[in-house]
Parts: structure tokens; C-alpha cells; sequence
């Protein structure tokens, strides 16, 4: 077995080769490459991507997304944990546990982990190199019957029953639909007003920085606008030929990824935040605000959902679950979820100072 490493500066040459196109398959995405390549605090000679070969073959990969902590008052450079997929062709001969090695070496063991796969938590804890884990509490809530999608990953008794559930569904949804259409007692308050951007503002910037600096990654304009500007996700098709050869998700049939300003009736800027829908799922990779203007900020959240016919919202942020968990709304249900991070040994760090969509969260 052999394990290659790529940096920002040569993944290219891996995503434009002939062989490339010839893969069963693909260890990233080509607009994934695109979006490294323009990453604001990675170095050209930032190992982003770990690829195992067995006779020619991709046995495994492992993909780093660079970023920076602040870390006893000083910034460090820190990567991120975004991909880790093993051929199961090729489980049971240790390339998982060599090419996670290779992976620690070259950044110094300074890897942070978090929306990990069920399950993975106690191989990393073996290695010795992590803490326990910490979590985050957030709230998940259904505004929409979505049982065709929330069943059967969890039973293969349900994933016969899709025609059955869908039809569930929509008849569940239209009942629902005219409910939510005469719930008059939900509206958003009229002095809040709101203005949708694709950039950062100078003064969405400066609201922001007023805001972030307790915070362990404190994500600012440049890095904030190159998500929204290099998505990890693009609307499409599964059935492409690129996005059934990545394991990971590629591509959705709809997604949204857009910054949104509040202002109250003086016309000042009492919240920020980035807005995330991914098919069926709305949540917030980042939000700043005012204490007063987060009860409004959750009610447009959830008109969003039902102007947008979105079932789902998960939100883990402290302030706005809270508010979420508190407020009374037309949804048909919610529930407390955990998010687990793993923090290296080799990092001195405390507490969860973390934004939803730090690490590769923003982009998934």
C-alpha cells in the first residue's frame, strides 16, 4: 500500500487527469478542489487530501480543510477533519488506522474532529491523541411531515415502505399546509426589518467583529464570503456521473446559501446571519445579535421554513436554540440533539467557543 499526500497547490493536477476520469471512485469533487484552492487561511503547501492506493486502486482517503484557532491568545494553524472513507473492499487490512497516521503526522496532530459518522468517536480515542469528547446542545424541529426521509435511514423495514410514507406525507402536508396558512398568531415582527445579501457588508463586518472575538476560529469577511462564494454543494442531479463516484455529498436538488442582515425600526443592524437550506433542511452556519432581536430572528427562521416548504431546522448555536426551545411555534415537533468535537491533546482547549459552521459544517 502506498499513501499519497496532496497539497493545495498539486490537487488540481490530481482532479484534471486522465486518470482521474477513469476512477470507480473519486476521492473529492472537482469543485471541492476549487473551493481549497481559494480557502483564505490555507498555504499552497497545506496537505488537504491523503489518498491510499492497493494495486493502482483508491483503498482510502482522508481530506483536511485548513483553518486557523485562536489558541493562548495567539492564532495556530489548525486543519480540520472533512472526509474519512475506506473501500470496503479493503477493511480489515489497518488502512484506516495508517492513513489517519499520516494524516496526524503531517499536521502536527493538530487535528480537530466534529459531525463525525456514528461510531467513529472510539477510534480516534484509541489512537490517544484526543480528549473525551465535548458536546453542543442544539434543537432539531419538523414544521413538515418528512417521514420518507427521517424513517428509513434508521430501519431497513422503512426504506420499503418510501411509497407508502411519501404518501403519507403528502396528505399530511396538506392538512398542514392550511394550518400553518391560518396560524395568524405567528408573525414576525413588523419593525424588524430584513435585507438579504451575497456579500459582506462593511458593515455586516464590523457588527461581526464586535461580536466574534470570544470565539476559538472567529471566521470574518474573507473567510465568510469564500463560503458563500465556493460551495461544497451545487444544485443538481445524484445521478451525474461525478456525484455517484464520491461517496460524500456533492450535489442537491436544492441549495440555498445566502447572508442576511435585521435591522430594527431605528434602522440599526441588531443581527447577522448566514442562511443554509439543503434540500429539505434549513439551519445557520453563523449568527450574530442582539439579545432583544433573537426571539424575531427565530420566528422569521421558521416563516423561512414554511415560505420555503422546509421541514427540518437544526439549529446548535446557544443563544438562538435557547430561544428556539423556549419559543411557542406552529412546529409539529421538536427535540434536543448532540453534536460532538474532538480536540487534540496537542491543543490547550477548553469550553466549545465554536459556531455551527465551523469546521466543514458551513459547506455541508
Amino acid at each position: 500500500m502506498e499513501i499519497r499526500p496532496y497539497t493545495v497547490n498539486t490537487i488540481a493536477e490530481l482532479t484534471t487527469s486522465e486518470q482521474f476520469m477513469t476512477l470507480k471512485h473519486v476521492p473529492i469533487t472537482k469543485h471541492r478542489a476549487v473551493s481549497h484552492a481559494h480557502n483564505p487561511r490555507a498555504s499552497g503547501e497545506d496537505k488537504i487530501l491523503f489518498i491510499a492506493y492497493e494495486n493502482n486502486e483508491i483503498a482510502g482517503y482522508v481530506g483536511v480543510l485548513p483553518d486557523r484557532i485562536v489558541h493562548q491568545d495567539t492564532w495556530e494553524k489548525i486543519g480540520w477533519l472533512s472526509c474519512f472513507w475506506v473501500d470496503p473492499g479493503y477493511r480489515g487490512k489497518n488502512i484506516s488506522v495508517s492513513l489517519f497516521s499520516c494524516v496526524m503526522e503531517a499536521w502536527d496532530n493538530k487535528i480537530l474532529i466534529t459531525n463525525m459518522a456514528p461510531g467513529t468517536i472510539n477510534f480516534y480515542l484509541r489512537t490517544d491523541l484526543y480528549r473525551q469528547p465535548l458536546y453542543k446542545t442544539g434543537i432539531r424541529g419538523y414544521l413538515r411531515f418528512n417521514l420518507a426521509n427521517i424513517l428509513p435511514p434508521k430501519n431497513t423495514i422503512f426504506k420499503k415502505a418510501v411509497p407508502f410514507l411519501k404518501a403519507l406525507d403528502f396528505t399530511g402536508n396538506i392538512m398542514n399546509d392550511a394550518r400553518l396558512y391560518f396560524y395568524h398568531r405567528y408573525k414576525v415582527n413588523r419593525n424588524l426589518r430584513v435585507e438579504y445579501r451575497n456579500d459582506i457588508t462593511p458593515e455586516a463586518e464590523e457588527f461581526i467583529i464586535g461580536y466574534n472575538r470570544q470565539e476559538f476560529i472567529k471566521r470574518g469577511k474573507p473567510e465568510l464570503e469564500w463560503i458563500l462564494k465556493y460551495p461544497w454543494i451545487l444544485e443538481g442531479s445524484y445521478g451525474d456521473h461525478d456525484s455517484r463516484r464520491y461517496y460524500f455529498s456533492s450535489v442537491a436538488e436544492r441549495f440555498i446559501c445566502q447572508c442576511i442582515q435585521f435591522y430594527n425600526d431605528r434602522d440599526r443592524m441588531v443581527g447577522f446571519l448566514i442562511l443554509s437550506v439543503r434540500n429539505d433542511h434549513l439551519t445557520v452556519p453563523y449568527y450574530y445579535g442582539e439579545k432583544e432581536s433573537r426571539k424575531d430572528i427565530v420566528k422569521f427562521l421558521i416563516t423561512q421554513m414554511r415560505d420555503l416548504e422546509v421541514s427540518m431546522i437544526t439549529i446548535f448555536q446557544s443563544e438562538l436554540s435557547e430561544a428556539l426551545n423556549r419559543l411557542k411555534s406552529p412546529l409539529l415537533f421538536k427535540k434536543k440533539i448532540l453534536r460532538p468535537y474532538l480536540c487534540p491533546k496537542a491543543l490547550d482547549i477548553t469550553g466549545l467557543k465554536f459556531q455551527d459552521g465551523d469546521g466543514d459544517s458551513a459547506f455541508t
